[in-house]
């Protein structure tokens, strides 16, 4: 979309110098036109956006911050196993923790979540929930 409006602004830079330097009034009303064009381009482009925006922020917004997961199953989960964490969020969570809801999550190693100072969460238990599953597939 930017490249044809960036297009029209050329055009319409050029028409209109052919204008002033032709004198004819028809290339500036062209100039004209091609740049009301291109601003009627962004405006419905940024209607656009804001629409489509829209739809994706009805997601909820993420709640106070679950408390830290307390169990001793911290050892037995293998620290290779994938869980998932939100940008500016200290904890770590298997994918489908109810507290992340449709928020935008980053996947990380479990033993590279804890490296970097994420904790698990209370809520969805990712240690207990990684042991199990684990114990489940030896």
């Amino acid at each position: 979309m930017l490249l044809v409006v960036l297009l029209l602004v050329l055009v319409a830079a050029a028409t209109l110098v052919a204008a002033v330097l032709g004198g004819g009034s028809g290339l500036a009303w062209i100039s004209v036109l091609a740049s009301a064009l291109g601003a009627a381009l962004l405006i419905a482009d940024r209607i656009r956006i804001r629409r489509k925006g829209r739809k994706t922020t009805r997601a909820r917004p993420l709640g106070s911050e679950p408390g830290e997961e307390r169990s001793n199953a911290a050892e037995a989960a293998d620290p290779d196993a994938e869980v998932v964490v939100v940008d500016e969020r200290p904890r770590y969570h298997v994918r489908t923790c109810e507290w992340l809801g449709e928020a935008e999550t980053l996947p990380l190693e479990l033993g590279e979540a804890r490296e970097l100072g994420f904790t698990p969460c209370a809520r969805c238990a990712p240690n207990a929930t990684i042991a199990a599953e684990s114990g489940r597939s030896r």
